[in-house]
């Protein structure tokens, strides 16, 4: 489960006396699985994990048309083609099943969904409601709901 922390407001004073302008930004430290993540009011910082869960899911969609188009006939083929393991393509495919709110979220950044690639690999319910309810416990920052 996450540890959040929320600190300060935004503010822009300045000090006189030590000629400085002094700027405070409100911020959310992170902690889960001894991984600490900084999140401003612009977006995350050190979002890797996310970035590498959209490209994952990106390269579902791909692979997916690309066996539903008949170009491949099964998922060893495809990974021979892809120079990759018959497993990767079954686990990022199985990515295109999960809750279209739940993959908008992870492609466009919006919503509250922080997951990583290494939680959604792992199996997850094929309900969309389930879902939610399984990533919700596993979110960084979980939806508000």
């Amino acid at each position: 489960m996450a540890v959040i922390q929320k600190n300060g407001k935004e503010t822009v004073e300045y000090l006189k006396e030590e000629n400085l302008i002094k700027v405070t930004v409100p911020i959310k430290i992170i902690r889960r699985g001894g991984k600490t993540t900084i999140e401003t009011p612009d977006g995350m910082v050190g979002h890797e994990e996310m970035v590498s869960l959209q490209r994952a899911l990106i390269q579902g969609h791909r692979w997916i048309r690309m066996l539903e188009s008949g170009k491949f006939t099964n998922l060893e083929a495809l990974a021979k083609k892809e120079k990759t393991d018959k497993s990767r393509v079954a686990k990022l495919i199985r990515l295109t099943c999960l809750a279209p709110d739940i993959q908008e979220a992870i492609l466009c950044n919006t919503g509250t969904w922080v997951l990583t690639l290494k939680d959604c690999k792992k199996s997850f319910p094929l309900l969309w409601a389930k879902q939610r309810e399984h990533f919700k416990r596993l979110a960084l920052i979980s939806p508000i709901a």
